[in-house]
């Protein structure tokens, strides 16, 4: 009886103690939105790319482009949205106004697939969303225009 009630106690102990001990710390890995987290648990975002002539790349794009279209198209929070990485890009004024450089900065290429008020998937549209930075300027419907000029293909 001595020896059993040794045993229990060592057995409790020991699954006491082990449950108290802290597991390893995850490797670094990247998450949605751009946020890694480091070996010491600390939260750091990336900086974003800054190219001169185009401004920062935007790193929330996904986020920015789906409050954006949330007040654009009925239904937007039930549609299906497929995003392209952005890309350099610039729009010309058109040859009345001189054909002046109207804006430059990154374009995101994203196709929207709105429901049906009986909840059927509608054939996606395309659309040529415009950043300056983290904000939209603009968007356009379709996969080319001929005032814009994608800088990166």
């Amino acid at each position: 009886m001595h020896q059993t009630l040794k045993m229990i106690t060592v057995v409790t102990l020991v699954g006491f103690v082990s449950g108290c001990v802290p597991l390893p710390t995850p490797k670094p890995q990247i998450s949605l939105g751009g946020i890694i987290t480091s070996s010491n648990g600390v939260m750091q975002t990336p900086q974003p790319v800054v190219d001169k002539e185009y401004g920062a790349k935007p790193l929330n794009y996904v986020e920015s482009i789906r409050a954006y279209f949330s007040t654009k198209i009925a239904r937007a929070n039930l549609s299906k949205y497929k995003y392209g990485k952005p890309k350099r890009a610039y729009k010309k004024k058109g040859f009345a106004y001189g054909g002046d450089v109207a804006w430059k900065g990154w374009l995101v290429e994203t196709s929207i697939a709105t429901p049906t008020r009986t909840g059927r998937l509608l054939t996606p549209k395309p659309y040529m969303v415009l950043f300056s930075g983290e904000q939209v300027v603009e968007h356009i419907l379709g996969n080319s225009h001929k005032l814009l000029v994608k800088v990166d293909k």
